[in-house]
This record gives structure tokens, C-alpha cells and sequence, in this order.
């Protein structure tokens, strides 16, 4: 059966302003680069603050930048420079050069260049962690880096033999990456570096698939890191996965669609519908337009249909009328087109991340969630 749920958007908005108003730390990211060649270039640095990811950077002076910030809690930093023309002639698929670190608050130096090599200076225990994971990692990513661009200058070759060599070596080198990464984190619940490493494999596969994992590992943490921002919101991500599983009721809301009508979920009752979250801008979206497409033709006769809700950026209805008619999407369209409804319904739904898909039974319970390629069309042969 469909839950209804009273939409409170105040609620939501008083989170948001709850985090901004939380105590910032104030940053500086000091660079000496030694050497003059990339005077004029642009140095990026990309952050979480606490209430999202923040892009900002600096022009290079000479040899030498500074950017100043602030944060919330200690935060992995990445700091990113385009590679040149020349750099690019010697390996084409390396577009920027980076290097990271944690800030806690301060000043962080970087010196030297290329920035991977650079030296990095950072107060707190977190860069001491993350210095501590990079060691028993270097292993790992020096294989992983080495058997990538083997696979691609095999794939150049279209030297299939080797291709398929190397890219087995790669999946055995991410594999022992994520196994060091999984023992770091069980073994350091106090370290930010563990919650930075939960966050990363946050995301609406895992969270569809292996809630059960992600909510152990993020049960492991010690308490003062699950009352951060990022704790927090792992938490409700995980939370959220638990009461949209498989067997448990849909929520029912209402968005307006193309002629500016009310649509509610729970109108589909007594039909298997797939609930779509896409948008127009979305270009991995667009691409998985095809697989529903396919999908619901195939399908629309069995007793199944499609719900698509397009979260569009404020006021954009020209892009989205424009996207749905393009993609041959005939099955019913409605959309957020304030930034209101968009909050609601993605806290409502856990959309971290679209394309992302509920398929819901003729009673409005979840069947299953994330069905993405083949596995959409497997899904529906089983229940239809």
C-alpha cells in the first residue's frame, strides 16, 4: 500500500539552515610550486564544507598561490591543476595532475611539483591517518595506474588479448585497494578518514544492494564522527534505504506534470509502475532514456507503466518539455520545477545521486530499487 506523507518543506529548509549556521573553521592553503613555467594557471581546490561541495582556487603567481576557506569538520581536500600540451603528448588520458590531503583548520603548505610528488604539510591527526592509508595503498594504485594504461594503449593496438590481461590486473588492483580501504576503516572508527571512506561508498547502488554493509560499517564509527554533518547524513541516507527496500510501502506525492496537472503516485495503484528519477541536464539520464524506452514497450501491455520525475533545475520546464519529447518518452512526465519541490521530493526518495528508479507493485509496495541496463528488463520478465 502507498504511505502517504504530509509534505513538510519548512522542515527541510531548517536542516539546511541549521548546517550553514554551524561553527566554520577558517583555512589557508599555501602553494610553492618551484617552478615559474605554470604562472598564470589556475589551481583548483575541491572540498566539502559542511553544507556542500565547495570548487574554489586560486591564479598562480609566479610559483606560488593561496586560498583561503573555511569548514565545518575535518574535510578530504583535492587539489588540481590542468595538465599542458606537452604533458598531454606523453600521456594523452591524463588531463589534470592532483594531490590530496585532509584540512582540520590552519595553514596547509604544498610545495614542489608535479603536485602528486609535492610535499604537503597539514595540521592534525587526519593527514597523519591518511598519510598512514596512503603507505599501504602506494602498492595498489601504482599497479592500478600502470595496468590502466596498459589496457589503453592495448585497446589503441586493438590488441584484444592484452586488453583483456590488463584490465584484469586493473580489477584485481581495485579490489585490493577497496580491501585495504575496508580494513582501514574497521580498524580506525575514530579516524575522519574512516567516515571519508564510508562516504565514498555511499551512493544509490550500494545503498540499494548493501545497506546491511554500509550500516555496520557506519554502526563501527566511533560517536563523536557519526555527530558531524557528514555522520549525520550518513546516517539518514542509510536510514531512508532501510524504509525504501523491497516489501516496504511507496510514498505517495504529487507533482504537476506538462499541462501543469497534479499527478499522484498513488493513482498507479493496482499497475506495476516504474517511479523514474531523471532530468533533462542529466547526460547518464538521457543515455538510460533508452533502456526505459525500450522497457516500456516491450512491457505497457502486461499491466505496467512508467512514473518519470524529472528533477529540473528551478523554473526549467522549456529544457525538460524539450528533453521528453527528444528521448520519445510517451509514458506520463512530472517534474520539480522549484527548488522546494526538488528538496522534498529527493529527502523523501534519498535521491543522492540520477538516474534512479523504484519499481512498485499494484499493492504500492517497493518490488526493487536502482534497476539500471539489463537488469530493468530481467526484473520485469520475473514479475510480470
Amino acid at each position: 500500500m502507498y504511505k502517504t506523507v504530509k509534505t513538510v518543506i519548512t522542515g527541510s529548509l531548517m536542516t539546511l539552515a541549521s548546517l550553514s549556521l554551524s561553527a566554520q573553521t577558517a583555512f589557508q592553503v599555501k602553494g610553492m610550486l618551484k617552478d615559474t613555467s605554470r604562472n598564470g594557471d589556475k589551481i583548483t581546490l575541491a572540498y566539502f564544507n559542511g553544507v556542500k561541495k565547495v570548487y574554489t582556487g586560486a591564479v598562480i603567481n609566479g610559483n606560488a598561490f593561496t586560498i583561503d576557506g573555511t569548514i565545518t569538520d575535518p574535510a578530504r581536500a583535492t587539489l588540481s591543476i590542468s595538465t599542458t600540451k606537452e604533458m598531454r603528448k606523453i600521456n594523452p588520458w591524463v588531463m589534470s595532475e592532483k594531490c590530496e590531503f585532509f584540512i582540520e583548520g590552519g595553514t596547509v603548505t604544498v610545495e614542489g611539483m608535479p603536485l602528486p610528488q609535492a610535499v604537503i604539510t597539514a595540521p592534525g591527526q587526519s593527514q597523519k591517518d591518511l598519510l598512514a592509508l596512503k603507505a599501504k595503498l602506494k602498492p595498489f594504485h601504482e599497479m592500478e595506474t600502470a595496468s590502466n594504461d596498459a589496457m589503453l594503449q592495448a585497446i589503441i593496438a586493438r590488441d584484444t588479448v592484452a586488453r583483456d590481461k590488463h584490465r584484469a590486473t586493473n580489477d584485481r588492483s581495485k579490489q585490493q585497494i577497496d580491501s585495504v580501504e575496508v580494513a582501514f576503516m574497521v580498524a580506525n572508527p575514530s579516524s575522519h578518514v574512516s567516515l571519508d571512506l564510508l562516504q565514498e561508498r555511499v551512493n544509490a547502488k550500494s545503498l540499494a544492494e548493501e545497506k546491511e554493509k554500509l550500516a555496520a560499517w557506519y554502526g563501527n564509527l566511533a560517536g563523536p564522527l557519526k555527530k558531524t554533518v557528514v555522520g549525520k547524513q550518513l546516517s539518514e541516507q542509510i536510514e531512508t534505504a532501510f524504509k525504501l527496500g523491497p516489501g516496504k510501502p511507496a510514498e505517495d506525492f504529487a507533482l504537476n506534470d506538462t499541462l501543469g496537472k497534479p499527478v499522484h503516485l498513488s493513482s498507479f495503484r493496482g499497475k506495476y509502475v516504474l517511479l523514474d528519477f531523471w532530468a533533462s541536464w542529466c547526460i547518464p539520464c538521457r543515455y538510460e532514456n533508452k533502456t526505459v524506452v525500450k522497457a516500456y514497450e516491450r512491457f505497457k501491455d502486461k499491466n505496467f507503466t512508467v512514473l518519470s520525475v524529472s528533477l529540473e533545475k528551478p523554473g526549467d520546464r522549456k529544457a525538460w518539455v524539450e528533453a521528453i519529447q527528444k528521448d520519445g518518452l510517451t509514458w506520463t512526465q512530472v517534474a520539480t520545477l522549484t527548488s522546494e519541490e526538488s528538496s522534498e521530493v529527493r529527502k523523501r526518495y534519498g535521491i543522492r545521486s540520477i538516474p534512479m528508479n523504484f519499481l512498485i507493485d499494484p499493492q504500492g509496495e517497493i518490488v526493487a530499487v536502482h534497476l539500471r541496463g539489463e537488469a530493468l528488463a530481467q526484473k520485469l520478465e520475473e514479475v510480470l
